[in-house]
């Protein structure tokens, strides 16, 4: 019988389907996650390793599993996998791509109009001060329609954020190194610019691309600097693509008007810098910490595992 090992233990009736006649291992409590050595230890034998909440697959634990013939990652991003040396070793890894989309997105459009027309600033000031005030010509936010929205990887999510925003009456531009597809770009009416053009004219830049050691501290300081001081800033990506100090300088000395992050450099924690500023909306990594979104994962990846083990294509998968 082959051996599917999950790094946490979550609710059977989430997967059982997929894992008839197989021999299912999980951690002793519920949503517990393996320890490093009862994973180490559970995978001697394992032919399927499900990873969950960025659990760390490396070269050290795939060299556990003699008979690991499947990584799944239940994620768009697979960083945490050590994707080059499970391809050496002939391990196939998948992810779930699709089922993060519109929840990215929305949370997206979301952390843009926090920021931008200052919900969160004032739901702050509200609870402390709790006396309704405004001012008669308030310069701190800014209408979206109208405004262009710049999108740094025009992939399924990226498309996904353009068109959403395109309802809200922005205008699109995006950069990315691969031709985008035209129905994508004819539905917001997207054009395609050099990365310099995005930053100088966009009122507002968003990042969608993967995390790898090329794109870490993809902006810098030396990008922030190109952006328009009345920009704001969104990341819902990876943490590391920005350059945290370099933000944090930036909205202290007003280079740019505002950012939001979902997702930051130094998680679990997130550094004082940035806590501390108050042009800044942040949420703890949580575009797709919502039941309904994470089952649809879990449900995309072991999909993508079953076509793959009865030999048939998977779209999802990595390597």
């Amino acid at each position: 019988m082959k051996k599917i090992v999950f790094s946490h233990n979550i609710p059977t009736e989430y997967y059982q389907e997929y894992t008839q006649g197989l021999c299912v291992v999980t951690p002793e409590n519920p949503m517990e996650s393996f320890s490093r050595e009862d994973a180490e230890r559970a995978m001697e034998d394992a032919d399927i390793f499900i990873c969950i909440g960025d659990y760390i697959c490396d070269q050290a634990l795939i060299d556990k599993g003699s008979s690991l013939r499947i990584i799944g990652n239940m994620g768009a991003g697979y960083d945490n996998v050590d994707v080059a040396y499970a391809k050496k070793k002939g391990i196939r890894v998948l992810n779930a791509p699709r089922s993060v989309v519109d929840s990215t997105a929305e949370m997206t459009i979301g952390l843009m109009m926090s920021v931008c027309r200052g919900i969160v600033q004032y739901d702050r000031d509200l609870r402390k001060e709790r006396v309704c005030k405004r001012q008669l010509f308030f310069h701190r936010d800014m209408v979206l329609n109208g405004k262009t929205l710049g999108v740094i990887g025009f992939g399924r999510i990226g498309q996904e954020v353009a068109l959403k925003a395109y309802g809200l009456g922005m205008n699109i531009v995006f950069h990315q190194p691969v031709p985008a597809p035209d129905e994508a770009v004819r539905a917001c009416g997207a054009k395609a610019v050099s990365l310099d053009e995005l930053l100088e004219t966009s009122d507002v830049v968003t990042i969608h691309i993967p995390y790898t050691e090329e794109t870490r501290h993809y902006i810098d300081m030396e990008k922030l600097g190109h952006m328009k001081e009345t920009a704001y800033l969104i990341n819902a990506s990876r943490g590391a693509i920005v350059d945290e100090r370099a933000l944090a300088d930036a909205l202290k000395n007003h280079r740019i008007k505002g950012a939001a992050l979902d997702v930051h450099e130094f998680e679990p924690n997130i550094s004082a810098d940035i806590a501390e500023l108050p042009n800044i909306v942040i949420t703890p990594h949580c575009c797709t910490n919502i039941a309904e979104v994470r089952v649809g994962m879990l449900h995309e990846l072991l999909e993508g595992i079953r076509q793959l083990s009865e030999g048939r294509d998977a779209y999802n998968i990595v390597c």
